[in-house]
């Protein structure tokens, strides 16, 4: 196992597409900064620098603050409930009031949000359990079923695109939404998975033992919905769904009630991404067969095979954390300094800092755009030809080291030819 951060270089070598000066506020992964003029009067212009993770470890600072060891916890079901078309409710939370009337439901105070009439009168809802996102389902006949989970406050998604408060981060999901009735769904029917996470799941109105089940994802950008159809072999096999402690991944869970029904795969599914994922043992897909009535899943510690699934008869099997998975280096540091680009290729000659930042966590081939201030200026020295220079290390200094510092007395020539410094020539105008 082993740490590993890459700056790409450009071609030809000064011109790396991972160094970008830019007005850019918040820039996403799978996007590019756009490119800004600088002038040495310039006071708004970043410096972006995309920092990819190319080793078989996470590097950085865990985010999950969960305290472990820590089982799965199954999902909170919705209290909320009303069946009756003439039904009034109010509840009110941390300054925004939920009211359910013939006449429409809506959120009010500190966010303003209608979800219309409710033709049949059946809803259900819930705030989830960190208090950021309200869920509400509505149906128009009994068994339909929509979804709608409104941002209390501005959350990021997983791409760094934010929903505004007061905006639907889940519109409308019914992800194989039809199920059979009457009686038709209750509350009982959907569950916050931790707080990132709704989870839907009831009998296929379409019969044939079946069930239907989804998980609405509001950090998820796109298709924020995964569902799926499956039969259910009543008597033979049934299923838990638990939520890892930082809510990263919902686990859904066989349970063998009896032996006839021999074994069948557990499996994840992101709440960044409301895609299954694969369980992993030292960051390799792993499989995981249930094989009995008890199964359970518990996090002993954040790292690589840190997780404990019992696999229902009390044999075990260990698996790597999804939350966080062997984390390491106290968080990742990246740093730009800016030279005349006259004194290339030695790069050592009246070195200036241009500002340093920090990533708290980068997961194995992941990427992230680092956006680094500009602490000192723009002033050119009557040059216009200079060059940033970047470099991205660890911060506590061993697990990836800090390859070069220009501020040091003699500075050595800046080591390009690291997978983890890069540079790109840029104009300081006057």
């Amino acid at each position: 196992m082993a740490a590993d951060l890459r700056i790409t270089d450009g071609t030809p070598v000064w011109v790396s597409q991972s160094i970008i000066p830019s007005k850019d506020k918040v820039v996403s992964p799978g996007s590019s900064p756009t490119i800004a003029a600088i002038t040495v009067n310039s006071t708004d212009i970043f410096v972006y620098v995309k920092v990819d993770n190319i080793g078989t470890v996470d590097v950085g600072a865990c985010s999950c603050t969960a305290p472990v060891p820590a089982v799965w916890a199954i999902p909170v079901f919705f209290p909320g409930f009303l069946a009756n078309p003439n039904g009034n409710a109010t509840q009110t939370q941390a300054g925004v009031t939920f009211t359910a009337s013939p006449a429409g439901d809506s959120l009010s105070g500190a966010v303003s949000y209608s979800f219309g009439v409710v033709a049949s009168g059946r809803r259900a809802w819930a705030w989830s359990p960190d208090g950021r996102l309200f869920a509400h389902v509505a149906s128009p006949n009994g068994a339909d079923w929509y979804l709608t989970i409104v941002a209390l406050q501005n959350i990021t998604r997983s791409d760094g695109t934010v929903v505004s408060q007061g905006q639907a981060a889940v519109a409308g999901s019914n992800a194989n939404g039809v199920w059979a009735g009457p009686p038709y769904w209750t509350n009982s029917n959907f569950g916050w998975a931790g707080s990132k996470a709704v989870l839907a799941s009831g009998a296929y109105a379409g019969g044939g033992n079946a069930l239907t089940r989804s998980l609405a994802c509001p950090e998820a950008p796109g298709t924020n919905t995964w569902g799926e159809l499956i039969p259910t072999f009543p008597g033979q096999i049934d299923w838990t769904y638990v939520t890892s402690p930082c809510g990263s991944v919902v686990a859904f869970v066989p349970k063998i009630l009896q032996a006839i029904a021999g074994s069948r795969d557990a499996f994840l599914v992101s709440t960044a991404t409301a895609k299954v994922v694969p369980f992993r043992q030292n960051n390799v897909a792993a499989t995981v067969t249930i094989v009995g009535l008890n199964p359970s899943v518990t996090t002993l510690q954040h790292a690589a095979k840190g997780v404990r699934v019992n696999t229902g008869s009390g044999a075990t099997i260990d698996v790597d954390d999804p939350d966080c998975t062997m984390v390491a280096g106290g968080g990742i540091v990246v740093a730009v300094d800016r030279v005349k680009a006259s004194t290339l290729p030695t790069a050592n000659l009246g070195v200036l800092p241009v500002g340093s930042a920090t990533l708290g966590l980068l997961r194995v081939g992941q990427s992230q755009w680092v956006q680094v201030p500009n602490a000192t200026g723009w002033a050119n020295q009557s040059e216009q030809h200079w060059c940033l220079l970047a470099q991205a290390f660890t911060a506590d200094g061993t697990t990836i080291p800090r390859p070069w510092n220009g501020q040091s007395v003699n500075p050595p020539p800046f080591p390009i030819a690291k997978q983890n410094c890069a540079q790109r020539n840029i104009a300081i105008l006057p």
